[in-house]
């Protein structure tokens, strides 16, 4: 998750459009084919469902960093957004725990199957083992927050720009009934789009028949 986190901060930073594409592209480019899918799963709304509620987060991070509700109150009223605040609150971590952005999302999906406390002790451990950098990005994955102003446009773009493929082709891609779960990079490369009913016919003009209709043939 080391990488994503560095692509996460990276797009986060800078306004400029033609920046965002150049780190996407090179994240996309390179590196883990299930940890790129992942990537163009959560900047295309495809983002695992939350596993537990974002105001038990909020206790569990109040009780791990040993502060009372009114301050972490006033933090999040600053930070505006409960996954950072949730970051810059936690103690330092004691370990160095390295996940993958697949390994974490298979993470935060396990959490769905735990019995509350459990869900909870997994929750404080991760938080103490992670890396202060990939903290963030887990916090994201646990409330379901990813808007980085990444549009479907510049996503295609990024895509096209890694790839050597067309922008029009990734659109149809995009567009797709896909899931990491159910694709690889590979079988996402191969698609043209060719017999997908989300595939919108190209815009058209219409001409005025130059001579009788039955002269067009049979329908």
């Amino acid at each position: 998750m080391k990488r994503f986190s560095a692509l996460f901060t990276a797009v986060d930073g800078t306004t400029s459009t033609s920046a965002k594409v150049q780190h996407l592209a090179a994240y996309l480019g390179t590196g883990e084919e299930q940890d790129r899918l992942w990537c163009l799963a959560l900047f295309s709304g495809r983002r695992p469902k939350r596993a537990v509620s974002t105001t038990k987060l909020a206790e569990w991070a109040q009780e791990a960093a040993d502060i009372s509700p009114w301050l972490f109150e006033e933090a999040y009223a600053v930070a505006g957004d409960l996954a950072e605040t949730i970051a810059l609150l936690l103690p330092a971590p004691t370990g160095t725990l390295t996940l993958s952005l697949t390994e974490a999302i298979g993470e935060v999906a396990q959490l769905a199957q735990l019995e509350e406390p459990a869900r909870k002790a997994r929750i404080l451990a991760l938080w103490a083992e992670l890396p202060e950098d990939q903290r963030l990005v887990f916090n994201k994955l646990l409330t379901g927050g990813f808007r980085l102003g990444v549009s479907r446009k510049l996503m295609t773009r990024a895509l096209a720009k890694a790839t050597g493929g067309d922008e029009a082709g990734w659109a149809h891609r995009l567009m797709g009934q896909w899931t990491p779960q159910t694709i690889t990079w590979a079988d996402l490369l191969a698609q043209d789009g060719a017999g997908d009913l989300s595939r919108p016919y190209p815009f058209a003009l219409a001409y005025g028949l130059e001579g009788a209709p039955k002269d067009l043939g049979p329908c």
